[in-house]
């Protein structure tokens, strides 16, 4: 066996067909082989020039054909692809998240879409110059502004939150798991003008369609203090988790806002 059909071989023992980064081969193949960063980014361009795998997205890859009902992901609307790419090029330290990932879990795209970028602390600014020519943005803006903006802006919207640090986080982009915790939170606290109703359907076809590491789920969700809430969610959707996820569990205003959605039969 070659060289890179061994390669080949621990990628789909690891992945079997779920879509991967690049990065996360580099992390493997490293580990397993002792391949440096550029023989892997090597390795992979040329198998998906032979076909041996399938290049899905940006520096997405997948080794055999996709488990029924997974959407490949973490993916980005177009606009929001470009946005990544340009950010990426000029070195920001950034995450989209929110909406933007959870798109294809969406029932109707929206006319106007509302996009969130969590930055670095003091980045804001400069995210906003360097997509201002296709997006309304706004940095680290109260409900009100975010409100009047979005009622009134004919381009999408982008809000920025500075944070002191980003995690659950890969190339930019938030994992499907981060995204529903930022989702949730920005919906249910009003942050942003996501109706509950919506924030619910994604939330419910999420859990029902992806692949989630329900570990990372709730580590993110107790990062922002709704670890409890979202296991709430989680019980009323009636999905198979890791029994630690039923323990726990917090009923407030927001999960009610979010459950009474999805006893409306959404």
């Amino acid at each position: 066996m070659d060289w890179k059909n061994k390669a080949l071989k621990i990628l789909k023992e690891r992945f079997d067909s779920d879509s991967f980064h690049a990065a996360e081969a580099v992390d493997l193949l490293g580990h397993e082989l002792g391949y440096k960063p550029g023989t892997t980014y090597r390795l992979l361009k040329e198998l998906a020039d032979s076909g041996k795998l399938m290049k899905v997205g940006y520096g997405i890859y997948r080794a055999g054909e996709p488990k029924e009902k997974l959407f490949i992901s973490p993916s980005l609307p177009p606009s929001m692809e470009r946005a990544r790419k340009l950010l990426l090029n000029r070195g920001v330290e950034f995450m989209i998240t929110g909406p933007s990932v959870l798109f294809n879990y969406m029932h109707l795209l929206p006319r106007r879409m509302i996009h969130l970028i969590y930055a670095l602390k003091g980045a804001g600014e400069y995210v906003a110059d360097l997509l201002g020519d296709e997006f309304e943005v706004l940095v680290n803006p109260t409900e009100e502004e975010v409100n009047v903006a979005f009622n009134i802006a004919e381009k999408d919207l982008v809000v920025v939150r500075e944070y002191s640090n980003l995690y659950g986080g890969r190339e930019g982009v938030a994992s499907i798991e981060r995204a529903l915790v930022d989702l949730y939170f920005e919906s249910t606290r009003h942050r942003i003008p996501f109706p509950v109703d919506e924030a619910g359907r994604i939330i419910l076809s999420a859990f029902r369609n992806a692949k989630l590491d329900f570990a990372k789920l709730n580590k993110s969700a107790s990062r922002r203090g709704i670890n409890g809430e979202l296991r709430a969610i989680i019980g009323m959707a009636g999905i198979d988790v890791p029994a630690e996820m039923t323990k726990n569990v917090k009923r407030n205003r927001y999960v009610e806002s979010i459950i009474s959605a999805l006893r409306r039969g959404i």
